[in-house]
């Protein structure tokens, strides 16, 4: 019986975490994401371990977790480090209304006080420690990624 996998504290991930973490929290785990890309369960575990040194996820397999996963998570650490934002194309509607709109302002309200609450919540013992940061960090990207697709909706509207 393997370790119990290690819990994500909603923070920002490396590219090994996140490929970690994703593939733990899908359905059938290792199996079924090891299945899905045709790959050997125990061989994909022991990528996903960073104690093994004789196994290496690369960056196209990682791409592969994310498309069998659809987790953000992958695409959140590069981000995270590129010091880009995504969105899903689906989040952006072709013909969007006047309530889409004001529902994804509202989105990025939310995601904006989230950061704030982070921030505060980091503060109240007078310094940030390095979880509290990457949750802080973490929640930013979501407000930075809310705020581009009410970018892209509203372009929707324009001439």
């Amino acid at each position: 019986m393997g370790a119990r996998p290690r819990k994500h504290d909603g923070g920002t991930l490396s590219l090994s975490q996140a490929c970690y973490h994703e593939v733990y929290a899908y359905p059938g785990k290792v199996a079924a994401v090891a299945y899905a890309l045709g790959m050997n369960a125990g061989t994909l575990a022991n990528k996903l371990n960073g104690n093994v040194e004789s196994h290496k996820l690369n960056a196209d397999e990682a791409v592969a977790i994310g498309c069998v996963t659809r987790d953000k998570r992958i695409l959140n650490a590069v981000c995270f480090e590129m010091d880009a934002v995504w969105h899903w194309l689906d989040e952006v509607k072709e013909l969007p209304g006047d309530l889409d709109v004001l529902s994804q302002g509202a989105c990025v309200l939310d995601a904006s006080n989230q950061s704030i609450q982070e921030l505060i919540s980091a503060l109240q013992d007078g310094r940030v420690d390095q979880q509290e940061a990457r949750r802080f960090n973490a929640a930013v990207l979501e407000a930075r990624r809310q705020l581009t697709v009410l970018r892209r909706l509203s372009e929707r509207f324009m001439d």
